[in-house]
């Protein structure tokens, strides 16, 4: 197996001294065998923190900062930085200072690969989103980008513990395809490059694998169910371009929809999509054309509703709307969802998210009183990228005896990754934004996937009669679950 070693871990309390205190050396590199890893952003799968690990197609890395407030760390008051000795020779590439495990001083790191989180803009302060440079042997920079990185790191939200993946196949990754150790540095600075936190790996990293896509179908959908769906079709791209969203919808084949982003488009354009792409028998319901969440069933509508938490801002509709539906597995309250986008932990965004996840939250236990056995099912955009408390809040007590409504880990098929959003255009890297919660005291999601045609094999696209690119015309993957 390959080679996992904690190298260092400094803390802005030792690093206060810069130099007035010694710190004990790391222990020797062990060899640690390990299971398989999914980007989940979950540290159960780690022996221990601070930790990597190499396969022959992508290096993983975990790491838990030493924060007193953490922040998403693409929207921090301070930069994370991943830093990559290639070749582990100080004399190429960029000279870093670093801090050192038996003095406060030492030879500069030579870095060849850099991604910053919350890098410095133009102006010279902390900026948002992510950057990623390669340095040739003399230094000089070359600005890529996460994309040609294949970089990915969960949660999107603000946490002691992250979770990063660099894919060795990747077009800019050149300089990770040979076998041999490497040297990571991950920091923290602040505005002024003061260190608030380090921690050393080193990786061993085998011979690179060229495995073709995996060969996977879509799972079948168990008898006395229904699949959900949740899709964010990105500002009505159906209309514009409906192929892939055809093509995909076919191969699904769900019950319900939950759908966001069908921005300022009249109901009767969404039925009249459904009607001509998915076929007769579909029944639409949306809040108003300007809310963009919609729910679209071939099962039969018990009710809707309309009003599931108050206008946002200047009277803007709110972005969520509800359906108590009779299906195979009986009564089923989907909720479609889009919560505010973007800000911090803290911030009015943040606070924002934290509002509708209450007023989520009232509205389930107000349907519950009238429908008990009705299952839940609340899936769509969350925008976690500032705290956790959005969701905390709406999940909890919403089942049987008090128990929270659960998170579906889905991951998408033929990759153990659980990412749902990604643009290769933007500055901030792929994460995960779409959830879904159901309610495990009444009801199980036999089957969960995310579907992504880009990781898919010809030989699994023909099957599902879908084209490479169709995962193009949204930045959001669909998530689905068959419930019973």
């Amino acid at each position: 197996m390959n080679t996992i070693i904690l190298a260092a871990i400094l803390s802005s309390s030792s690093l206060a001294s810069l130099g007035c205190q010694s710190i004990p050396a790391a222990a020797e590199p062990t060899a640690t065998d390990h299971t398989p890893m999914v980007l989940d952003g979950s540290p159960d799968e780690w022996d221990r923190p601070n930790s990597g690990y190499a396969d022959g197609h992508a290096i993983y890395l975990n790491f838990s900062p030493k924060t007193d407030f953490p922040s998403a760390i693409q929207a921090a008051p301070y930069t994370t930085r991943i830093r990559i000795d290639a070749d582990q020779n100080p004399k190429t590439g960029r000279p870093m200072r670093w801090m050192s495990l038996t003095a406060m001083v030492q030879e500069p790191q030579g870095v060849d690969l850099l991604v910053e989180l919350s890098p410095k803009n133009e102006q010279g302060t902390i900026g948002i989103g992510s950057s990623v440079i390669e340095y040739d042997q003399s230094g000089n920079p070359t600005y890529t980008g996460h994309a040609a990185l294949g970089f990915a790191f969960l949660p999107t939200y603000a946490s002691t513990t992250y979770e990063a993946r660099i894919d060795r196949l990747a077009p800019g990754a050149e300089l990770l395809a040979n076998a041999g150790p490497i040297d990571i540095v991950i920091d923290q600075i602040d505005e002024d490059g003061r260190f608030l936190w380090s921690t050393t790996i080193v990786l061993d990293l085998p011979k690179i694998t060229q495995s073709p896509k995996p060969d996977v179908a879509i799972p079948e959908k168990p008898k006395k169910s229904v699949r959900v769906m949740s899709s964010n079709v990105l500002f009505s791209s159906p209309l514009k371009n409906p192929d892939p969203f055809a093509r995909v919808l076919d191969a699904i084949d769900p019950d319900v929809i939950l759908y966001q982003e069908w921005f300022n488009t009249p109901i009767e354009k969404v039925q009249g999509w459904l009607d001509t792409h998915a076929g007769k028998g579909w029944s639409v319901h949306m809040p108003s054309s300007k809310a963009g969440v919609a729910i679209a069933t071939r099962n039969r509508v018990i009710t809707t509703y309309d009003t599931v938490i108050a206008k946002s801002g200047t009277g803007r509709p709110a972005r969520v709307v509800a359906a108590l539906i009779d299906t195979d597995a009986g009564e089923l309250l989907a909720i479609s969802i889009h919560l505010k986008c973007c800000g911090n932990a803290g911030s009015s965004e943040d606070a924002k998210r934290i509002d509708q996840a209450k007023s989520i939250n009232a509205f389930v236990r107000f349907v519950h009183e009238q429908h008990p056995r009705a299952k839940v099912v609340i899936a769509g955009d969350f925008n976690l990228v500032g705290s956790y408390e959005p969701m905390a809040t709406m999940v909890e007590g919403l089942g049987k005896r008090g128990r929270d409504l659960s998170t579906v880990e889905a991951q998408q098929l033929g990759d153990a990754s659980m990412i749902t959003w990604k643009d290769e255009k933007s500055r901030f890297s792929p994460g995960r934004l779409d959830w879904m919660l159901i309610d495990e005291s009444m009801s199980k999601a036999v089957n969960a996937f995310l579907l992504d045609t880009r990781t898919l094999s010809d030989a699994s696209l023909r099957l599902m009669k879908l084209e490479p690119d169709d995962s193009k015309a949204s930045d959001h993957l669909p998530i689905v679950i068959d419930l019973k």
